[in-house]
């Protein structure tokens, strides 16, 4: 197995992406770095390499030796973030052939939800990155909110 790469993405600045062919269920890389207490700071560009393990414990992924801090935020995302005790891997979703753009859905709740913005393009993306299941819920929450123009 080679170790993905990062590259010009579509979605977003830069992406992650295959180097060789995997299949559905193959460990792609590990999202590592120290464990920490409270999310990581932000880089220069604004962007925060955090992933939460659970409330108040976090890894700090903006190391350079973590490739999967590239993995950008999909709605239809071609990995899933899996923890293993205190590691998290990312698996492939599906068969997936170099050049592919390796995504996961970052699982936000719905209080970062508007903050973040999506840009994945995927059918029913609702624009704003959020947890699948939650996604429903912000859409009814965004419609009640829309001026009825009376």
């Amino acid at each position: 197995m080679s170790d993905p790469a990062p590259g010009p993405s579509r979605i977003h600045g830069t992406g992650l992406f295959a180097r060789s062919s995997h299949r559905k269920g193959d460990r792609l890389c590990r999202f590592s770095g120290p464990l920490a207490d409270a999310p990581p700071a932000a880089d220069a560009a604004g962007r925060t390499h955090g992933l939460e393990l659970e409330p108040g414990r976090w890894i700090d992924g903006s190391t350079d030796a973590n490739l999967a801090r590239h993995a950008n935020h999909s709605c239809d995302p071609t990995a899933e973030a899996v923890r293993d005790g205190d590691r998290v891997s990312l698996l492939a979703l599906r068969d997936l052939e170099p050049g592919d753009e390796i995504t996961f859905d970052y699982g936000f709740g719905l209080a970062d939800a508007l903050q973040n913005p999506c840009r994945c393009g995927a059918p029913g993306c609702g624009g704003w990155i959020v947890a699948a299941p939650l996604r429903p819920l912000l859409r009814r929450h965004l419609l009640r909110r829309r001026p009825t123009g009376d």
